[in-house]
C-alpha cells in the first residue's frame, strides 16, 4: 500500500441497507467517498474494527484491485451496482458495524434504516454512526 494521507474529509451521509433477508451483510452505496479515496471499482478495503474504540470511527484502508477475488475476514472489494454501473457500493463487515453499535437491533422499519457518515482521504475511508 502506498503512503496514506491521514486527513479525512466528511463526504456524505448514507443509508445502511441489508441487501436481502437471507444475507447477513450490510451494504452502503458510497460512490463519492470511494472516488475521493482515489480508488474505484475492484479496489479492496481492509476494515479495522479496533479503530472505533481508539478514534470513534471505523477506518477502512484501501488499495487498488489486484485482480484477486479472495475475501478475508475484514477485507471487502468495491463493486458496481448491477442496475446502475456508475454507482459504487461496499459491504461493511458485521464486526465493524458492531463496533459502531449500529447493528445492535434488527431493522424493524425499512423506511428509516440506520445512517452512516462517511469520511474519505487518500486510500482511506472512515465510517461513523449518524444521529
Amino acid at each position: 500500500m502506498s503512503s496514506i494521507d491521514p486527513t479525512l474529509k466528511q463526504i456524505q451521509t448514507v443509508d445502511l441497507r441489508q441487501p436481502s433477508l437471507d444475507n447477513a451483510s450490510f451494504v452502503v452505496s458510497i460512490t463519492d467517498a470511494i472516488r475521493a479515496t482515489g480508488l474505484g471499482a475492484g479496489a479492496t478495503f481492509y476494515f479495522d474494527p479496533t479503530s472505533v474504540e481508539i478514534l470513534g470511527v471505523l477506518l477502512a484502508f484501501g488499495e487498488p484491485g489486484l485482480g484477486r477475488q479472495s475475501r478475508a475476514r475484514f477485507t471487502r472489494a468495491v463493486r458496481r451496482l448491477s442496475t446502475d454501473p456508475e454507482t459504487l457500493e461496499l459491504e461493511i463487515p458485521e464486526e465493524g458495524l458492531q463496533a459502531l453499535d449500529t447493528v445492535s437491533h434488527v431493522f424493524e422499519n425499512e423506511m428509516s434504516p440506520p445512517k452512516l457518515t462517511v469520511w474519505a482521504g487518500s486510500q482511506l475511508l472512515g465510517f461513523g454512526a449518524s444521529g
